[in-house]
């Protein structure tokens, strides 16, 4: 009789525990048939119950916006909560824009889709026939595309780290569900055979930052004791982007982000938004104030440069509030950096258009 209680008592648990901890007869599809359970399981990379928490859809188009969240219990491990969606961003948005900070901290897709991840976030271009088809939710509101704007796919993990590959593949394949319902998908679309590596931070040689021989900011752009080389980090090989970060020591925390790319998503994403660019003499590109696109023997190449908030106000300051000195100390720090990085991937050397 103890016995046989013993055993109901066991199996009970052990039925308890697959439920509350492994996604055994749970929804195999989530977000309405965009992602799987098997792929947001390899994205979190850890056991539990997959579900649903939060919805929403355009209606007759292909805007989405869902939250998945990982649930456990009795195995000592947060809850973990995925949120993927469609998105509208503009120009180069993965080396310009404060969302997607520090560029040399994400793993690039090394082929196939465009695309990069970090531990707790990632994005995948859509292909450029889907941009004028497909925008995001905000609230409750389906927010058509702009003439600029660039379509993607973007994802967020809440606590806890992802699995860098397993989120590539969640983000290509809710991408390649969107491009299929809104009737602009690609070839181009595929999850990536590896993703760059990551480097270690390094103290930053003043004569050859970033790793690139002969490159060093302009004195115009230190200040002693409050923006002074300090340390960076690089991303690793991939054929077609490269980043580095420059943290500067000194009390101002200041940041400098350089990117190359290659990528035909990110250039025409670039180009996308092209008022103020300016032609450079020579037909060699176009170019602003801290991007340029250079025509190059192989090819169109990206280059851009961003200041953090806090480098900007250490200009600002260096600068006496003048706009026109501010401008200068940002024109001459990305013109010394196009004059030693252009060479090495056989662009032309190129003067910036003054403002």
């Amino acid at each position: 009789m103890l016995g046989g209680l013993t055993a109901v008592v066991t199996l009970a648990g052990a039925a308890l525990f697959i439920r509350w901890n492994t996604n055994f007869l749970g929804a195999e599809t989530l977000c309405g048939g965009i992602v799987t359970s098997d792929d947001v399981q390899s994205a979190i990379n850890s056991s539990g119950r997959i579900a649903e928490v939060g919805s929403q859809t355009a209606t007759a188009s292909s805007e989405f916006r869902c939250t998945v969240k990982r649930t456990s219990r009795f195995i000592g491990t947060e809850d973990v909560e995925v949120t993927i969606r469609t998105a509208t961003e503009l120009g180069a948005f993965p080396f310009t824009t404060a969302t997607w900070k520090n560029p040399s901290t994400m793993s690039y897709f090394k082929d196939g889709a465009s695309g990069a991840v970090s531990d707790t976030r990632g994005w995948v271009m859509l292909p450029k026939a889907c941009w004028d088809r497909v925008g995001s939710i905000q609230g409750s509101r389906r927010i058509p595309p702009g003439p600029k704007s660039i379509a993607a796919v973007e994802a967020t993990v809440g606590q806890g780290a992802a699995d860098r590959k397993g989120l590539a593949r969640l983000l290509v394949h809710a991408a390649q569900k969107v491009g299929e319902s809104a009737g602009c998908s690609r070839t181009e679309l595929r999850a990536p055979s590896d993703l760059s590596t990551l480097s270690r931070p390094r103290t930053t040689d003043a004569q050859n930052a970033c790793g690139i021989q002969g490159f060093s900011p302009p004195k115009n752009s230190l200040v002693k004791g409050l923006a002074e080389p300090g340390h960076e980090q690089l991303t690793g090989e991939t054929p077609h982007t490269w980043a580095c970060d420059m943290y500067l020591d000194g009390s101002s925390k200041s940041q400098i982000s350089f990117s190359v790319s290659s990528d035909a998503n990110v250039i025409d994403g670039a180009l996308r938004d092209s008022d103020s660019f300016r032609d450079i003499d020579g037909n060699k590109g176009v170019a602003r104030l801290d991007e340029a696109v250079l025509h190059c023997e192989d090819g169109d190449v990206y280059f851009s440069v961003r200041w953090n908030s806090k480098y900007d106000g250490v200009l600002l300051d260096l600068a006496g509030n003048k706009p026109h000195a501010y401008a200068e100390v940002r024109r001459s720090t990305f013109q010394s950096f196009l004059d030693s990085a252009a060479g090495p991937r056989s662009c032309p050397r190129v003067t910036l258009p003054s403002e």
